[in-house]
This record gives C-alpha cells, structure tokens and sequence, in this order.
C-alpha cells in the first residue's frame, strides 16, 4: 500500500492500529476500538471489567445449563429403549426433537431481543427449560417425551444466539475471538459433560433424576441472569465526524505529511466511508489507551423490559417490521452471503462431526467386546472436555493474535480474513481424530485409543473451527451477529436432525469407516475449500455486498 493512499474501506476492513508504518513494535496501547463507545458510563462498551466478567459467566452458566438437558441422553438410548419399548432410531428421535427446535425457535428468538432486548429474552427462555424440565422429570410415555423435548429445546434455543449478541455488545473487536471461543467452548462442554452426568445419575439413582438435577441448576442460572445480567443491548448513534471536503467512497488519498503523523479515522460500520478533516487521531476516536472502564448498568438496564418503549402504540409498524426483517434476514444471508454460507458449513459439519461419535458411541461401547454401562459411555466424554479445554486456549487467541500481527504488517488495517490460517491446526485434528475413531470402532482398537486419541482431538476441533469461522463471518459483517447463528444453527441442526434417521442404520450396515470419513470429508473439505477461497477472495465478496441495507441494522 503507497503510503499517501488509504486502504479500501469496506465492511470487514478497518483502520485497527494508529500507527501504519507496517512496524512490529508497537503496544496493544495504539488498537483503536471498533466500535466507538459513547461518553455515557451505562454504554455496555464502557462498563468495568467486572461487570462485563459477571455477564460473561452469567450467560456462559445459561448456555452451558440449557444445553445439558436436551443433548445429554446418548447414554440413556438403552435405557430408553427398554422402558418405552422403542428401536434405538426411534430413541434417536427424542434427540433430534430438541435439536430442531434449538435453531428454528432462533426465529422468534432473535427479533424478540433485537426488539425488546437480551434480558427478557433469556429470563423467559430459562423459565421455559425449567418447565420442560419438570415435565420430562415425570413423563410416563413416548408421546409425551417427544412433546416435552420439543419445549426444552424452545427454550433453549437462546444458548444458540444470546450469547453471540452479548459478546458484540459488550466486547470491542479485537477482543471478541477469546470470548467467541469461551462461547462454543461453555456449548459444548454443555453437550460433553451432560451425558457424563446423565450415565452416572441414570446408573446410581434414576434417568428421571437427571431432569431434576438439570431443574436445580436451570433454575440457579435463572438467579444469576435476573440479578447480575442487565441489558446490554444499546442504541449506539453513530459518531459524527467533520467533513469539510465532502469526499465520499472506497478508495481516497490523503495529505502524507498526515498520514505520517497520526493516521486517519475510518470505519467500516457502514458501506461508505467519509473522509474527514484531519485534526489529530485521538481527537477523532479512541484507542485502548485512552478508554475508561469506569461505567456500572444503569437502573434501568435492569428492567424486566427495559426496551419497553417498544411496546408503545406508535411503534407498533416498526416492530411488525423489526420482525419480518429479524426473519428473512438470517435466510437471506444464508442463501446471499457465500462468507455467512460458509462459516455455517464450517461450524455445521465440525459440530455434527461430534454428533456422529454421540450417537455411535452406546452402539460401538454398549456391546461387545466392550460392554460399557451407562454411566462408563457417559464417562468418554471426559476426553471431549479435555479436547475442549486446549482449542478454548488455544482457538480465540490465536486467530486473535494471527489478525493482529498481519494487520500491523499490512500497514495497521484489519481484513477480516487474516484470522483464517488459524484454521489449519484444527483441520488437521478433525482429520487424525475422525481416521482413529472410524478405524479403531471398526477393528476394535483398544477403549484407550478410541476414546484418548480420538475423541480428544475431535473435541479440540469442534471448539476450534466454529470459533474461528464465526468469528470470521462476525468479522465481516458486524451489525448480523444473531443472524449469522441463526443461519449456522439451521444448517447445524438440521443436517443433525437428518443424521439420527440413517447414521446409526449405516453404521450397522456398512461398518463405521465410512459414515465417519463421510463427516471428516465434509467438515476438512468445506473449511478448506473456504480458507483457500477467501483467503485471495474473501474481500471481494465483502464487495459484492458492501451497498446491502443489511449494514445498517
């Protein structure tokens, strides 16, 4: 880039470092903050580290708690079988009820918190998983299991969108790749520890106790969020900077002598990008090292509705369009944005990848010559956990570190793909732990090598790769972040509601090497064809979609 020439603004492109001589030496001090926080102390960006900490844990115990209940029974399937008489397909089913529903409820669930705010979205999601809990506590029959699976999922739906909203409301950008992987990593350590939990309640007690176990805890986490979780959804008004050359587009030059001193304000907020008078940068916007975090919720903010104003007759119109946009939106960027398309691939086939090993894992250790009991199936989800725990170390603040670096060697600007080659060791852990799980169950390897190699590596990739490519496709369009979980959750969960129909069937028919490969193929296949694509490519697909009114959401 000449020095005298501004990059190409564009959404996903931003001016992240004041200093944009390409040098290695500066410190974390000179990261200007996207977005821009407000003067006001109750702005979520500026409140203290302690609260955004306290909001942060709050929903990581929502999304960890709602999510045990409804994925937790792959341990049960022979219990389940003998108490209502069912095919292990159909026991199956009780799985993949919740797990539809976890990511069409997404549809009401986004534009109600985009339209009345986070808080009560969640608060009345956590009643009705409290509710669906009791229920399946005390079930006596198939139908109504299914129909109590159903409601679980519903409200648990939240887990899937909420806390991706959160994060963008609270955290700037260069912090939220840590705090995306913090997200999948509470998700799926949801799914990993709940059949552990289930296995050895159902062993020791009863399958019933386990629901009233997850009761306890729904309702504990129902505590947290309606004490410590204010709203942290804000009406931001975009900053207004002086324009006295009246010079609009993507591509500008400006004075070198200015250039050389402090740089220049631009955002990518919007499609156009305005250059501005040049006083000084820090007059301009803020960086790390001028930013307080002083600020404490307001009053207000924790509200029951503290968006009431929504409610209000006059804003009857803009709520029926609220709506309507928050639905097609998600479809929209789904079938139209290849970035927002491919992230949900990415996460989809890694996630499932996971499912394939969770609904083989009774029909590979609950027979011969394993012969596992409930509680020791739930037990190989420990090395899940522990797959889990190195990509949550390991996933966000290396891609977070990755962008950064390239970003100063590009002269201070941030592309939204330069976290992508974070990726590749995750790719390769899908590949080994995939090979050693489909040949080992097919030869009958060793318990230890099955479960200690393979499930662990697998368990690192389904953290790493979902936070990265989210994080890539939040990158890039930044005012979407509900809408891009919706759209990766629908392609999530609905290619694993297909799988409990035929993956086991399949399983038994064909031995286990190739349904397993099939999902290795899928998940290293799509994230490497996106990664070479988007690499080169991805900027200009940004392009294509620069001018879309989705932007200004």
């Amino acid at each position: 880039m000449a020095e005298s020439e501004l990059p190409d603004i564009i959404p996903g492109t931003d001016i992240i470092f004041t200093d944009r001589d390409g040098s290695d030496n500066g410190a974390p001090s000179e990261v200007v903050l996207i977005p821009q926080p407000t003067s006001s102390p109750d702005d979520p960006l500026n409140w203290s580290v302690t609260w955004k900490a306290t909001i942060i844990f709050n929903q990581f115990i929502f999304v960890f708690v709602s999510i045990l209940t409804p994925m937790a029974i792959a341990p049960l399937s022979l219990i389940f079988e003998a108490e209502f008489n069912k095919t292990l397909p159909q026991v199956n089913m009780l799985f993949g009820a919740a797990a539809i529903t976890l990511g069409y409820s997404n549809f009401i669930i986004v534009p109600a918190a985009n339209l009345w705010g986070r808080r009560p979205v969640v608060l009345v999601c956590g009643i009705i998983c409290i509710l669906a809990n009791i229920w399946q506590a005390l079930v006596t029959s198939y139908p109504s299991f299914l129909g109590a699976r159903v409601i679980s999922g519903i409200g648990a739906g939240a887990n899937e969108s909420i806390m991706p909203m959160v994060v963008a409301d609270l955290l700037f950008q260069h912090q939220r790749g840590s705090s995306m992987a913090l997200y999948f990593w509470a998700y799926f350590l949801g799914l990993f520890i709940g059949p552990v939990i289930s296995g050895a309640i159902a062993s020791q007690i009863s399958w019933r106790w386990f629901f009233w176990v997850c009761t306890i805890l729904q309702g504990a986490s129902f505590i947290f969020l309606l004490v410590a979780h204010p709203e942290t959804k804000y009406d931001r008004p975009v900053p207004k900077v002086p324009d006295s050359r009246n010079a609009t587009g993507t591509n500008f030059r400006i004075p070198r002598a200015v250039e050389k001193n402090e740089g220049v304000t631009v955002s990518s907020s919007s499609s156009e990008a305005q250059l501005p008078q040049l006083p000084p940068l820090h007059q301009i916007l803020l960086t790390t090292a001028h930013h307080q975090t002083h600020g404490a919720p307001s009053r207000g903010q924790f509200s029951l509705l503290p968006m009431r104003k929504q409610l209000q007759p006059g804003h009857s119109r803009s709520v029926i369009t609220v709506l309507i946009r928050d639905v097609v939106s998600p479809l929209k960027i789904l079938v139209c944005y290849p970035i927002v398309l491919w992230a949900s691939l990415s996460m989809g086939f890694a996630a499932n990848s996971l499912l394939a090993l969770n609904l083989t894992s009774a029909q590979v250790f609950g027979a011969p010559p394993y012969l596992f009991t409930a509680d020791q199936i739930g037990f190989v989800n420990f090395a899940f956990v522990v797959g889990a725990i190195v990509a949550l170390v390991t996933a966000g603040p290396l891609s977070d570190r990755i962008a950064l670096r390239r970003a100063r060697a590009n002269g201070g600007v941030l592309e939204a793909e330069m976290r992508l080659p974070a990726l590749i060791p995750y790719l390769c852990a899908n590949v080994a732990g995939m090979v050693v799980v489909a040949v080992g169950c097919q030869r009958s390897w060793p318990w230890e090598v099955i479960v200690v190699v393979g499930y662990t590596l697998v368990g690192l990739q389904v953290v790493g790769i979902p936070a990265i490519a989210i994080a890539y496709a939040v990158d890039s369009y930044k005012t979407l972040p509900g809408e891009i979980m919706i759209a990766a959750t629908i392609v999530k969960n609905t290619f694993g509601f297909g799988m409990i129909f035929y993956f086991n069937d399949w399983a038994a028919q064909s031995g286990y090497i190739k349904p397993m490969l099939m999902m290795m193929a899928l998940t290293v296949g799509s994230s490497l064809l996106g990664l070479c694509v988007f690499a080169v490519y991805g900027k200009q697909f940004r392009r294509w979609t620069k001018d879309s009114k989705l932007h200004s959401l």
